[in-house]
C-alpha cells in the first residue's frame, strides 16, 4: 500500500466516524505534503528518520510553528490508525514529538469591539435584527460558526435558554445563553422570513436559504469596518473571547471544556487558557488566599 492510498483509507474511516468534510479535506491537505516530500513510498518503507527529515524540512522553509504542529498531529493520526488497523506492526511516528508553539497574545474579541458591533445594528432593520441575534448568540454560547449556520428553529428553546447545535460533522450538543440573547433572538424571530426553510438564521440573497458560514464571516467583517473595530471580529474570535471572559470571571477549565464541546480539558487549556500579564495579575489578586487578609482588614 502506497502512502497516498493509506491517506485515502484514513479519509474514508474518518468520514465513517461522522467527522465533517472539512476535517477530511484537512487531513488530505496536511498529509499530502508528506506524500510529495517522500515521493509516495510504500507505507512499510516509511521510517522515523523520514518523518524527522520532513519536519526539519518544514522548519527550514520557515513554516509557522502552528502549521508544523497540525501537520505533525495529522502524521501521528495516520500511523496510529494504520497500526490499529493492522496494516503495519511498528509505528514510525511513535517517537516523533508534536511541537508545542509558544503561546502568543489572546485572540478573542474585546468587549469594546463587541459593543461597537452591536451599535451598528441599532437602526433596527430586518437585517440589523438578524445580525444582532447572530452577534449575541456567538458571544454568549461560544458555539462554532458551523453550529450557528446549521441551527434550525426547532432546535431553539427560548424558554429554557438553550439550543441544540450540530458541529464538526454530526456532533450534536447543547449550548446555553442568557436573557439578553433570548431577547435578541425573539426580536429576530418576529421578523424572520417564513419562506426560507427551517434555518434559524436565513439569507436574503443568492441561492442559499440559510445564512452560510461564509455569510457570517462577511457580515462580521463588514460590520467590523463600520464599527471601527481594532481587534479580531471573525466567528472564532467570539468563541475565543467567550472562553477568556468565562475563565477571567472565575469559571473553571473543566466546565468550560464541556460548554465548548471539547473532548479533553487539555484542548481547552491549549487554545483558550491564554491571558495577558495584566489579566493574570488581576486573576491572581481575585483568587490569591493572601487577598483575604486585606478583605478582613477592610471589614469584609
Amino acid at each position: 500500500m502506497r502512502l497516498s492510498e493509506a491517506i485515502e483509507c484514513l479519509a474514508i474511516a474518518t468520514r465513517a466516524e461522522g467527522r465533517s468534510p472539512r476535517t477530511i479535506k484537512a487531513y488530505r491537505e496536511k498529509l499530502g505534503h508528506l506524500v510529495r516530500f517522500l515521493d509516495d513510498p510504500t507505507i512499510e518503507a516509511v521510517t522515523v528518520d523520514d518523518l524527522r527529515r520532513f519536519l526539519a524540512w518544514q522548519q527550514d522553509k520557515g513554516l509557522s510553528p502552528f502549521t508544523i504542529k497540525t501537520r505533525t498531529r495529522a502524521i501521528k493520526r495516520l500511523f496510529n490508525f494504520l497500526v490499529a488497523e493492522g496494516v503495519i506492526e511498528e509505528n514510525p511516528a511513535q517517537r516523533i514529538k508534536t511541537p508545542q508553539p509558544k503561546r502568543g497574545e489572546p485572540k478573542g474579541i474585546e468587549w469594546e469591539d463587541f459593543t461597537a458591533l452591536l451599535k451598528t445594528t441599532e437602526a433596527g432593520s430586518v437585517i440589523d435584527l438578524r445580525d444582532r441575534a447572530v452577534i449575541f448568540f456567538l458571544f454568549d454560547t461560544g458555539c462554532r460558526v458551523g453550529g450557528l449556520a446549521r441551527l434550525q428553529v426547532h432546535n431553539l428553546d427560548l424558554e429554557r435558554h438553550r439550543a441544540v447545535v450540530t458541529e464538526k460533522g454530526d456532533k450534536v450538543r447543547l449550548v446555553f445563553f442568557q436573557e439578553p440573547t433570548a431577547r435578541a433572538l425573539t426580536a429576530w424571530l418576529d421578523v424572520r422570513p417564513q419562506d426560507r426553510g427551517p434555518w434559524l438564521f436565513t439569507s436574503y440573497k443568492g441561492k442559499h436559504k440559510q445564512l452560510t458560514i461564509s455569510g457570517v464571516y462577511h457580515m462580521l467583517k463588514d460590520r467590523g469596518k463600520l464599527a471601527g473595530c481594532t481587534g479580531p471580529v471573525n466567528p472564532h474570535a467570539f468563541r475565543h473571547g467567550f472562553a477568556r471572559f468565562y475563565l477571567l470571571s472565575g469559571g473553571d477549565l473543566g466546565t468550560l471544556a464541556d460548554i465548548l464541546g471539547h473532548s479533553t480539558v487539555e484542548v481547552t487549556k491549549s487554545y483558550y487558557g491564554i491571558f495577558t500579564v495584566d489579566e493574570l495579575q488581576r486573576k491572581h489578586a481575585q483568587h490569591s488566599p493572601i487577598a483575604k487578609l486585606e478583605g478582613c482588614k477592610n471589614g469584609d
